[in-house]
């Protein structure tokens, strides 16, 4: 690993292309996306599932170092607490460094640009930024984004509880709001996921360009295997407009107002450099702050609503139970 300070050339600089995000969003397909635009995801996957029966496209190797930094953290998938930025130099977060960057070298040193997805990469961000300076290791960023009114739906699926509106939005607003503004002077590549499954060939073009991979005959070939033996069209069950999101009465108006400036940015209405987005993120990133003190509350309630569910002898979950029953009414 290179010490801080010890750049090469841009040239010569490994790159990394980290998906971001907030799950149900369509992070997998797009990071089988970026792998048809020629990066490279390694060879050793987490395996498919109901949850995603195409496949999620994580390495196995750095989602295990991943998930360990996250349960570290004292974070569930679900976490909806904010993290002080004094965990990233914390004694019980710095071995972490040394265990990705020889995990990186490991399966990706051969690699000129390499990429991976986690669903919790965002809430990391700072660690991975860090890890990336030590390394001398040039980042990109993706963020696939869906209709917060999709998410609840899709995540509804798999969990009744997490797929309330305003619980999902709430897991939006914490893998989509805090640290978003530290990409903002790197190379950032919004993509909308119906946007994609509407026009695949033309957004997988975008993503390339954007992330300044060349177009080749061979890379022009994958695409089109993308569009056209990947993709399901019976993935997409639901689309929603920004006037739908607009007019939905239990949308957080938070999420609301971050979607609709990431929504331009898919669109290329506007670009990552636009100053008027960042002023804008500025009062939606404060208004996430100030939501602090709930959403640790919420998330201490939540998980320990969640223990005493596989507590037979607690008489919390009948109760827990019964609200459920009576919020989705």
């Amino acid at each position: 690993m290179m010490p801080p300070g010890q750049a090469g050339s841009r040239e010569s600089r490994q790159r990394a292309v980290l998906v971001l995000g907030a799950g149900r969003s369509g992070t997998s397909i797009v990071t089988r996306a970026i792998q048809a635009v020629g990066v490279d995801l390694g060879d050793d996957f987490k395996p498919p599932s109901r949850k995603n029966p195409t496949g999620f496209f994580e390495d196995a190797a750095l989602l295990k170092l991943s998930k360990r930094l996250r349960r570290k953290l004292g974070l569930r998938p679900d976490s909806l607490r904010l993290l002080d930025d004094s965990v990233w130099t914390s004694p019980a977060v710095m071995p972490f460094y040394k265990e990705f960057a020889a995990t990186i070298d490991d399966r990706f040193g051969h690699a000129p640009v390499w990429g991976f997805k986690y669903a919790r990469t965002m809430r990391l961000l700072p660690f991975w930024k860090r890890l990336f300076e030590e390394m001398d290791i040039s980042p990109s960023y993706v963020m696939p984004i869906r209709n917060p009114l999709s998410v609840a739906r899709s995540r509804s699926r798999l969990d009744a509880h997490r797929g309330q509106q305003e619980h999902s939005d709430l897991e939006w607003l914490v893998n989509v709001v805090p640290y978003f503004d530290r990409v903002r002077n790197r190379n950032l590549v919004i993509v909308d996921y119906d946007k994609l499954m509407e026009n695949p060939t033309a957004q997988l073009e975008r993503l390339a360009t954007r992330l300044d991979l060349p177009l080749t005959e061979q890379i022009q070939q994958e695409i089109h295997s993308f569009a056209n033996s990947f993709l399901e069209r019976s993935l997409q069950h639901t689309r929603f407009s920004i006037d739908d999101l607009k007019n939905a009465k239990k949308i957080n108006v938070l999420v609301r107002d971050a979607y609709y400036w990431l929504d331009r940015l898919a669109g290329d209405e506007i670009q990552p450099t636009t100053s008027e987005l960042w002023d804008a993120w500025d009062k939606i990133n404060s208004g996430v702050s100030a939501l602090g003190p709930m959403l640790a509350q919420l998330d201490t309630l939540n998980r320990e609503l969640r223990h005493a569910q596989w507590n037979p002898l607690s008489p919390i979950p009948a109760a827990w139970n019964l609200a459920r029953r009576l919020m989705r009414r």
